[in-house]
């Protein structure tokens, strides 16, 4: 064990030697094009927020200035007036139904192809990784047609469903590189204890991947939050409409609100916005840790 670690420490140091030190030039450039791009990141942002705080008149006036008196009363007016806190209970429903499916699914199969050896393994899982290929906008139409074949419409559990299908594919290429990495000796301790698979599976092989788990749930509620036109194709009653719907409830066809509309936005993007920062070390982490894992 100490010769081994001796070796452990003798590779890290011939590294450090070798490792070509960073120029500080090159330090302040690249600080320097981070700030440009953070900065290019915020401006859209800033502009929604402070045209969030204008009134009609003056936001068709004076678009990039700032307003003369901050009308926080759009955002009262854009929450009672649009219903919003109804169709954001819409959107967390149907959020949360396209999280667990995902999950679920993702859990299963990538913990199948990553532990165990069968005949059609490897054509199953690329035909799952092409399914990464496929934008779910591409496939309106025949999303449509099988919801109206099938009376789906109007129904948030069947839009959750759609959600996960499309989040399946890359989160069963995550979770599979994370749970390839899984030393099978663990499982070999616990099959001599006694344990079935489905008892590795829960007990071992999901703590093991939270991370992976934690960043799939992350990125498929990111996407299903902000989805927008199977929404409006797939929710035409009032009482079932999502949050993007209901924001572009404010764009009319001859009078748009649009102070309103931005205060809409700005109401829709502060969850995500929250959920983002307090996570984002765990979606860098699970990335990162995926992508080295594979």
């Amino acid at each position: 064990m100490n010769i081994v670690k001796t070796a452990s420490y003798a590779e890290k140091s011939l590294a450090r030697k070798h490792r070509k030190p960073v120029s500080r030039g090159s330090i302040i450039a690249m600080q320097l094009v981070l700030a440009v791009w953070g900065l290019l990141v915020l401006l859209p942002l800033v502009w929604l927020v402070l045209s969030s705080l204008k009134t009609q008149k003056e936001l068709t006036y004076n678009v990039w200035g700032l307003p003369s008196v901050f009308q926080f009363k759009n955002y009262l007016i854009a929450w009672t007036r649009g219903y919003l806190g109804r169709f954001m209970l819409n959107s967390v429903y149907t959020t949360a139904v396209s999280i667990i499916i995902s999950v679920a699914c993702s859990t299963t199969i990538a913990y199948a192809l990553s532990r165990f050896n069968f005949k059609l393994k490897k054509p199953l899982y690329y035909l799952i990784i092409a399914g990464m290929m496929i934008p779910i906008h591409s496939a309106v139409i025949p999303l449509y047609v099988t919801a109206m074949k099938l009376d789906m419409m109007n129904s948030r559990v069947a839009l959750g469903f759609i959600y996960a299908a499309f989040r399946i594919p890359i989160s069963v290429f995550i979770l599979e590189s994370f749970m390839i990495s899984i030393p099978k000796e663990l499982e070999e301790c616990a099959i001599i204890d006694g344990c079935s698979y489905p008892r590795i599976f829960w007990s071992i092989i999901l703590p093991l991947s939270r991370d992976g788990i934690l960043t799939i749930t992350i990125l498929t509620s990111l996407t299903s939050w902000n989805e927008l036109l199977v929404s409006m194709l797939m929710l035409g009653r009032p009482e079932v409409k999502t949050l993007p719907i209901g924001v572009m409830g404010f764009i009319a066809e001859f009078a748009s609100q649009y102070t309103l509309l931005c205060a809409g936005l700005v109401i829709a993007s502060v969850p995500n916005i929250i959920f983002y920062m307090l996570l984002q070390e765990r979606i860098v982490k699970g990335m990162t840790l995926g992508a080295v894992k594979g």
